[in-house]
């Protein structure tokens, strides 16, 4: 029976800037075995085809920007939805606070951040500039000109997670009906309404016919929660946050721990 694992990037399959070998080697093990592997991650395309340049690595389709894009292994679309320029604004003001928040958006191809409000050393730095495909505009073209993003994001330049955790809050209260909020560590990723990599893996199990119980979840943070409360063979990290622990069925220590299972 054909089976689909679906992995989160940061944090789970790409571990302190590296794929560990023996990862690489278990991919495609489990696709020569005629089994679908998924990239599942609150990164754009821009953000993730640098791994393919720099691995010997396939993947059968991509659930990005939190399930706000979903391409198959040829990039053609399958499903896009995004927040609008208005609502993109409107969490500008309520990050503009450069002495805690940095601040930026994304489309399918480009991450854009805004001149004095994203210092981020890894954002910042010029090899990621070109990795990411980013975009620096300044704050007058940012409200004179029109975008849509995918997912926009908000992290906590001290890092503290329960600044994360309270903003994360103060913004589903305000934008209820517009976005979904998740927090990652310090990160906040927002996305449009009722998105989610549970509901972005939802939409191709038809297209490779796959069963649901044939469906297996990895990843380390609450970005990932969708896919752990929809799918039963679940897996996060010893590394993991304890209460998002107790939301998986499997703890291990590393990615290719969950694909050997999956190989079985």
């Amino acid at each position: 029976m054909k089976k689909l694992l679906a992995s989160d990037v940061d944090g789970t399959l790409y571990v302190n800037q590296k794929i560990h070998n023996k990862s690489l080697d278990y991919i495609k093990k489990f696709r020569e075995q005629g089994n679908i592997f998924l990239l599942c991650t609150g990164r754009n395309f821009g953000g993730v085809k640098h791994l393919f340049e720099e691995y010997d690595i396939e993947v059968d389709g991509f659930v990005l920007c939190n399930g706000a894009i979903v391409l198959d292994k040829e990039l053609n679309t399958i499903h896009n939805t995004s927040i609008d320029d208005e609502t993109i604004k409107a969490l500008f003001e309520e990050a503009k606070d450069n002495s805690i928040y940095n601040f930026y958006f994304a489309d399918g191809e480009n991450l854009y951040i805004i001149d004095g409000y994203n210092s981020h050393p890894i954002i910042s730095s010029a090899d990621m500039t070109n990795k990411m495909n980013i975009i620096k505009i300044k704050e007058s073209d940012f409200y004179k000109n029109s975008y849509c993003a995918n997912i926009v994001g908000i992290d906590i330049k001290d890092e503290c997670i329960n600044k994360a955790n309270d903003k994360k809050i103060d913004i589903e209260k305000k934008f209820s009906e517009k976005v979904s909020v998740y927090r990652n560590l310090s990160f906040i990723d927002i996305v449009p309404k009722n998105t989610s990599k549970g509901e972005g893996i939802n939409k191709v199990l038809n297209k490779f016919g796959v069963k649901e119980d044939n469906v297996f979840v990895i990843g380390d943070s609450w970005n990932d929660l969708s896919m752990f409360e929809k799918y039963k063979n679940s897996y996060t990290f010893s590394y993991s946050e304890e209460s998002l622990k107790v939301h998986a069925k499997n703890i291990v220590d590393n990615f290719y721990d969950c694909i050997e299972d999956a190989i079985k």
